[in-house]
């Protein structure tokens, strides 16, 4: 009996072609999915403007039309995972990836590791930073904590109690992307597979991201933002780390991650690959 409780796609109406992509991957997979019309960011549905008050504003909102509906959409998952009208563990896969072999078994590997206490769980998610091993995994795969919680949304399995976590009444003005990074703000148990078992952004770009563009903000003006919001919560970020892994080797972890970043480009993942060894 599977530990899986349901898997869902995210999907624009007007992108058959991925929604054909997506039915695929998870026939080849064994996975039964369900559909989700992706939200639209400039007519949100009742329940979800709560969350982004400032959508449509031009002047007000960093979110971009696109980026409004792709993280409404996640949330109007993590809503029903909390009403029970989708079965958890959820599974929540954008559009855009391909699964890799054995994935499904995988997936049932993990759930058999996992503490009872996890919230979400990346899956498409390779990370340039030290990564910790909580339990081996089949086919030389891990299952880590992450030092750094690497961006993307491509693929990630929710619990109940982590999708509860993550639909508290609070604004939005991040993308989704960035705002499941900060573990501390939304107290998610974060774990990850490593090598990830689902490619990302197969397609190159996101269609539902490109709706409405990036309106009146330039590349300098959100590198910005992004790295203000970085600083501003470095404290929370070091704090957690310390519960999380413990002052030692959470400090070993950093100080690794930063020495690796200094190295040749080409040197990174077999540096990467030997320091994560360290905490084996």
């Amino acid at each position: 009996m599977t530990l899986l409780g349901s898997t869902i796609f995210i999907n624009l109406d007007r992108d058959t072609a991925r929604r054909t992509h997506m039915e695929t991957e998870c026939a080849k997979a064994g996975l039964t999915p369900i559909r989700l019309s992706a939200a639209n960011g400039a007519a949100l549905d009742e329940g979800l403007r709560p969350y982004f008050p400032h959508a449509g504003d031009r002047e007000r909102s960093f979110l971009s039309p696109g980026e409004t509906g792709c993280y409404a959409s996640h949330l109007s998952i993590c809503r029903r995972i909390v009403s029970g009208d989708l079965r958890a563990p959820v599974i929540v896969f954008e559009d855009d990836i391909e699964l890799h072999e054995g994935f499904s078994a995988l997936i049932e590997h993990v759930l058999q590791s996992l503490p009872a206490d996890w919230d979400i769980v990346r899956l498409s998610n390779d990370t340039k930073q030290v990564a910790i091993p909580y339990a081996e995994l089949a086919n030389a795969s891990q299952l880590v904590r992450y030092s750094t919680i690497p961006g993307s949304t491509g693929a990630q399995m929710w619990s109940r109690a982590g999708a509860e976590k993550f639909i508290a009444a609070e604004p939005r003005d991040l993308p989704i992307d960035q705002d499941l990074k900060r573990a501390w703000h939304w107290k998610l148990n974060t774990f990850g597979v490593l090598p990830a078992p689902v490619r990302r952004d197969i397609f190159d770009t996101s269609s539902i991201d490109a709706i409405g563009g990036d309106g009146h903000r330039s590349k300098a003006k959100r590198q910005a933002r992004l790295r203000a919001h970085r600083r501003s919560e470095a404290g929370a970020r070091f704090a957690h780390g310390v519960r999380t892994f413990g002052a030692d080797r959470w400090i070993v972890a950093e100080i690794l991650s930063a020495l690796i970043a200094l190295a040749p480009k080409r040197s990174r993942p077999g540096l990467l690959k030997r320091a994560n060894g360290l905490f084996g």
